[in-house]
């Protein structure tokens, strides 16, 4: 099989002070051409140091990476030709200059003949929904304007790779929706191209990726289809619980309990989590009522994805 992104071993060390930092450590995947790939973590867990090694802005401290068929150490210059790159909060474009100038000069500086320039850039605009503000300056442009056309401009010389590090974030709900419609439907499911992204938003991994990686203190945890990950027996059971009114000390002493793992609360609510998937119903119920709390509502929460990051991240994977 021929893979658009193969790893092995690929780490990233920084030194300190207080002793090597290994940002990202021994990361070995394999991710086969035309699938929407997602990688998941905290921030500071590894995912943008891992992005950018890929895209040849950062050299590994040890390993070995190929994209598109090209070494990352060796064939820099052809791994950026063949991808497309896009940061949130990027700060590159030129906020006096309007959506579509910010397009046409990004095209020249990517040797697109100027017969095409044109062409491109308005099929991209419109692809973004773009087209009715292009005339507008871009500093003038809202988060999710600005995000729409950091993708456009990364799809003008078009890539057979799209790496997207955060591409939901600081979009309203709508523009969300219509950016994941775009990814899944048009760029990998029309195009045929292969999307790397990162994400720490869950309902981007749930609703966008073929298979997925967990990453936790640059290591990956979990790889794999999405369906078999969130089909696995889970280590752990959540309740939300919603009281008439909060009661002090309540969270405590129900984290005393045997399998309660951990409680929060917010102001009337709480999440109860428990450990190794104990049904724990009856128990909290009685101990709710035992401390003076109203119940509202309450039920335990299939928690899916959230239930593997939670346990993964925490590195208490014990299955």
């Amino acid at each position: 099989m021929s893979f658009a992104i193969e790893t092995r071993g690929l780490t990233k060390t920084y030194a300190s002070a207080l002793g090597p930092i290994h940002a990202v450590q021994d990361v070995t995947i394999a991710i086969p051409r035309g699938e929407l790939f997602g990688l998941f973590g905290p921030n500071g867990a590894g995912k943008s140091t891992l992005i950018r090694m890929l895209a040849t802005l950062l050299a590994p401290t040890a390993g070995e990476a190929r994209v598109n068929g090209f070494d990352i150490a060796r064939q820099a210059d052809e791994v950026r030709a063949s991808i497309g790159l896009v940061f949130s909060n990027e700060h590159s474009f030129y906020g006096r200059l309007t959506g579509r100038k910010n397009l046409n000069f990004f095209a020249a500086l990517q040797n697109i003949p100027r017969r095409d320039i044109r062409r491109r850039v308005d099929e991209l605009l419109g692809m973004f929904d773009l087209l009715s503000p292009a005339g507008r300056m871009f500093h003038t442009y809202s988060t999710g304007m600005r995000q729409k056309l950091n993708m456009a401009r990364a799809l003008l010389h078009n890539p057979s790779i799209l790496f997207l590090d955060e591409p939901t974030k600081g979009m309203d709900l709508p523009t969300a929706e219509a950016v994941r419609k775009l990814l899944k439907e048009e760029i990998v499911g029309r195009q045929g191209k292969t999307v790397f992204l990162t994400t720490h938003d869950l309902y981007d991994m749930e609703q966008l990726c073929d298979r997925v990686a967990v990453i936790a203190q640059g290591q990956i945890q979990e790889f794999g289809d999405l369906r078999e990950l969130l089909a696995s027996p889970a280590s752990e059971r959540a309740y939300q619980v919603e009281l008439a009114e909060a009661v002090a000390g309540l969270a405590a002493r129900l984290e005393k309990l045997e399998n309660v793992k951990e409680v929060k609360a917010e102001g009337t609510r709480l999440e109860i989590v428990s450990n190794n998937g104990a049904r724990m119903d009856q128990v909290l119920w009685n101990e709710i009522i035992a401390n003076g709390g109203q119940i509202r509502s309450y039920g335990p929460r299939d928690d899916g994805l959230r239930a593997l990051v939670r346990r993964v991240s925490r590195g208490d994977n014990t299955e």
